[in-house]
């Protein structure tokens, strides 16, 4: 049986590409079952009803010597949390490589827009029997991570699988549908201010330095903007408690393209102002065409701090 995981505070990509994969290994013959490593956001739940799809099982830690596969993601502090006691026995994803195994395994690495689309790819090119329902998640993955084809991650590969699958999927209109999956995930409301930091939220090891980076996409820039206080002041409390360098959060205006972060001190906001020569707007660092944390946040953090 092999056990597959997203990263921590999963996001739509990292659950679709899972459980799409689960299905992809039981028609090779491989049983394998999806897990989730936390509560699911609210796009991802409005997917997941609007296609009739089960949730799956959330777990914290799995039994020593477990083989596992690492989708969309391949950093130990994103992972699962007695990941040293399991068995990687492969990896897709979209990412840079950071983790090491200590023997060969099966890694599929591409740098395309979502993990979904290495998923679609290896269906249309093995030619497996791709269902309505699970080329609707591929899709509905692709659209997310990619923010429907704004995100400078975003590939040609990426717009001809959505193409693709849609052949499949049969949603009328794509346009309307990622508003809708815009909207659902911007619906912050009932949730605390930790929540929402948790939100989408990662970790990464810059030159032996912890920096925490969170972001949230959203069509609704204005309510993350009157919860700024409070996430400032969530971002200082999780420095402290984890032993971070920094931590940062980033509301991302899916629509307009652009970025307001918040940061966890004085420290952190100089950091990010010499990275992206930000200017202060709205109570925040506002950066024009600034939307992702893989392709544009991370590289340049990974730079600056080297």
């Amino acid at each position: 049986m092999r056990h597959i995981i997203g990263h921590k505070n999963p996001d739509t990509d990292t659950i679709c590409s899972a459980l799409v994969y689960t299905d992809f290994l039981n028609q090779k013959g491989t049983e394998a079952k999806a897990y989730a490593l936390g509560p699911l956001n609210k796009e991802t739940k409005f997917i997941f009803e609007k296609f009739g799809v089960q949730e799956p099982e959330h777990i914290t830690e799995l039994p020593k010597g477990t083989e596992i596969v690492l989708l969309d993601h391949n950093e130990e502090g994103q992972s699962i949390d007695n990941i040293k006691d399991l068995d990687i026995v492969e990896i897709i994803d979209h990412h840079k490589i950071k983790l090491e195994t200590d023997k060969p395994i099966s890694i599929y690495i591409e740098p395309l827009g979502s993990s979904c689309s290495i998923i679609a790819k290896k269906y249309f090119e093995t030619r497996t029997e791709l269902s309505k329902v699970n080329a609707s998640l591929l899709l509905s993955g692709i659209i997310s991570d990619t923010l429907y084809f704004r995100s400078p991650t975003t590939t040609e590969t990426d717009k001809e699988l959505v193409k693709k699958l849609n052949e499949i999927a049969q949603i009328e209109d794509l346009e309307r549908f990622s508003l809708e999956m815009f909207n659902a995930k911007s619906d912050l409301g009932d949730m605390s201010v930790e929540e929402i930091v948790k939100l989408d939220y990662k970790t990464f090891d810059f030159g032996g330095k912890v920096y925490g980076i969170g972001v949230m996409e959203t069509t609704n820039k204005e309510y993350g903007l009157s919860r700024k206080d409070e996430i400032s002041s969530k971002l200082k409390e999780l420095k402290e408690k984890d032993g971070l360098a920094g931590a940062f959060f980033s509301i991302i205006d899916i629509l307009d393209e652009d970025s307001y972060t918040l940061t966890s001190g004085d420290e952190e906001t100089k950091i990010f102002t010499d990275i992206f020569k930000a200017t202060e707007k709205e109570g925040a660092l506002f950066v024009e065409k600034l939307v992702s944390r893989k392709k544009q946040i991370v590289p340049k953090f990974q730079e600056y701090i080297k």
